[in-house]
């Protein structure tokens, strides 16, 4: 009897795939081998933040996993957060885990951790998408994926909530389950093969956004050294605005009772029930985060670009970039030249609307019209604040930065008329195209496998040394704020080119009202050169002013695109301006050194 059970583990260990396991710290888990690589999924770095009868940890910060006995398996992916995908609720609150893919689990490899996109909102680690095998086999480097909170799940601000909290602030449990995840890395990877002091984290979309905020937390602070920002710019929330949606949130569900009774209300209902009535994160190719980081205190003591020009940021190599036609795959389908050319009469200052009809003109057709807003809102949501992050954290720390811009197209003709649409780099940096229906067999050219060749080994380079360049690569230029020279990412890519799409950027700064960025070493001794930063821009509801110190006898004075003064304000730093029409509005700001700047912002 003994034997027959000796030879029966022996073959289910077999039919496994040559399962492997490893110890963590909490207790061992049982992989897989896919390929040449090994393959853990679904492994829990922090308790589950459901409530239950012994504790309720929905809407708190995330708690360490509680230690096993025994083995436990990871052979399948976790669910997925909760969240509303295609008028379809789902999901399941229990989704703290993560995903691991090694070459060897004895070597010290660098490590790249994915912050997947979805506003926030949607997505998951399992999408095929972000299948790591591919990957980590050809690059011999640690992929890891995580999944985190999503939705009023991951970002709730409510005054109900505060007193449970440190700092007696709320929000960010979505933050606070990235840097959990990355503390569990640093403290269990070197098992699995990953070296812990050699990590990068990449991200796209909202991704991108996480990705950004976490250069600004002093809680992510050594838990990171490289980091990739893929179509996406820091987004943050002041606290106030966050705790209104908050407000606003809840009462939604119920209006009576205290505060403490409402959240007790919340935590009393479904997952499901509080995700059912999420919307589009892109709406009309606008891209609303909804639900997102918040400047509390703790998590955040300062928002990006301060943190970014004062220096008090986590400086480590960086590459940044976004996609040449962002929104063309999420844009209306049908635009007339007149709608978009009374779009640029609401939004667009009057002293650039010459220049943006110049830029993106609305032309004669629906067509021409269409790929005019595609353009202008690709340039004006990423291209823009891509050379924004480049420059800002360049010039403001010693560490290299790398800027590109991808144009490359699919070559199939249904894809082709996308062009470089958002996301569509992710296939290449997992090589994964291959894998889906339009990449199979003769569908997959050789421009395919040059572009996931080219991108596998440039991100893989910089995870490894901190620089992207190697044998057989286009060299890739260090970012200059300057000359802003980047690498235009295609089948043959060039990396001698400089200024991506310069003008454009230029004038759609001044159209969101945004300051030129300030060095950290210059910040103190401009204390006479005011410069306001308008948070969210563009907004539709309340702004919020920041300013680089402090400052007490103030005034600023609101008016309307027709030079009308609609507003006089004394030492506030927020405006509601909910019940205003759509359209751009200008602030002047009046300081008690006599000093008078001028901003503009948008109204959506």
């Amino acid at each position: 009897m003994q034997i027959t059970l000796s030879i029966l583990f022996i073959l289910l260990s077999l039919m496994s795939g040559f399962a492997q396991v490893v110890s963590t710290q909490y207790g061992q888990i049982q992989g897989s081998q896919n390929g040449n690589v090994f393959q853990f999924l679904g492994i829990p770095y922090a308790k589950p933040p459901v409530v239950s009868e012994l504790d309720t940890l929905r809407w708190k910060a995330p708690q360490k996993p509680e230690a096993w006995i025994g083995i436990r398996d990871a052979s399948t992916f976790a669910p997925p957060c909760p969240q509303k995908s295609e008028n379809e609720i789902i999901g399941n609150e229990d989704c703290l885990y993560l995903n691991i893919w090694t070459p060897s689990l004895s070597e010290k490899l660098s490590v790249m951790v994915f912050i997947h996109g979805g506003g926030n909102q949607n997505g998951s680690t399992s999408e095929f998408l972000y299948f790591g095998k591919n990957m980590s086999e050809r690059g011999n480097v640690v992929v890891v994926t995580i999944q985190y909170r999503l939705g009023p799940l991951g970002f709730l601000v409510h005054p109900g909530l505060e007193g449970e909290q440190t700092n007696n602030k709320t929000g960010n449990f979505a933050v606070l389950d990235q840097i959990m995840a990355l503390n569990w890395l640093k403290d269990n990877i070197a098992n699995f093969g990953g070296d812990p002091n050699n990590v990068t984290i990449f991200g796209e979309s909202a991704g991108a956004v996480n990705v950004s905020n976490l250069l600004v937390s002093p809680l992510a602070n050594g838990l990171f050294h490289k980091a990739i920002i893929q179509s996406g710019s820091p987004v943050m929330l002041p606290y106030q605005e966050a705790k209104n949606t908050g407000i606003n949130y809840v009462n939604k569900y119920l209006t009576t009772g205290n505060d403490l009774e409402k959240i007790k209300y919340m935590r009393s209902l479904p997952a499901d029930s509080l995700v059912k009535d999420l919307t589009n994160a892109f709406e009309n190719g606008i891209a609303r985060l909804n639900w997102t980081a918040t400047l509390d205190g703790y998590v955040f003591e300062q928002s990006p670009f301060e943190a970014f020009q004062s220096g008090n940021f986590n400086k480590v190599p960086l590459i940044v970039g976004s996609n040449a036609n962002e929104i063309s795959i999420v844009a209306p389908s049908s635009i007339t030249p007149l709608i978009f050319n009374q779009f640029i009469r609401e939004i667009v200052p009057s002293t650039f609307q010459s220049s943006v009809r110049d830029l993106y003109p609305p032309g004669t057709s629906n067509q021409q019209a269409r790929n005019s807003y595609i353009n202008f809102f690709t340039d004006l949501q990423f291209t823009a604040p891509a050379r924004r992050v480049a420059t800002c954290i360049s010039e403001n720390q010693t560490e290299p930065v790398w800027r590109y811009f991808l144009t490359y197209e699919h070559q199939i003709p249904g894809l082709q008329a996308f062009g470089a649409y958002h996301g569509m780099e992710l296939f290449y940096i997992f090589n994964t195209w291959e894998d889906t229906p339009f990449g199979r067999g003769l569908l997959f050219r050789p421009q395919d496998d040059s572009m996931q060749v080219n991108m596998l080994n440039y991100w893989v380079n910089f995870a490894t040394t901190g620089n992207p360049n190697g044998m057989n690569l286009v060299a890739w230029q260090p970012y200059d704020g300057v000359e802003d020279c980047y690498l235009e990412i295609k089948a043959t890519p060039n990396g001698n080119q400089c200024g991506v799409r310069t003008r454009q950027s230029d004038v759609l700064d001044k159209v969101s009202g945004l300051p030129n960025c300030l060095t950290s070493v210059n910040t103190t001794e401009k204390v006479n050169d005011i410069a306001i930063a308008i948070f969210p821009n563009p907004t539709n509801g309340v702004i919020y002013l920041t300013f680089p110190y402090e400052l007490e006898n103030f005034e600023v004075e609101l008016y309307n695109i027709f030079g009308q003064k609609i507003g006089h304000y004394k030492n506030t730093t927020q405006i509601n301006m909910t019940t205003q029409q759509s359209g751009v509005y200008y602030l002047v700001f009046k300081a008690p050194n006599n000093n008078i700047v001028k901003s503009s912002f948008i109204k959506i």
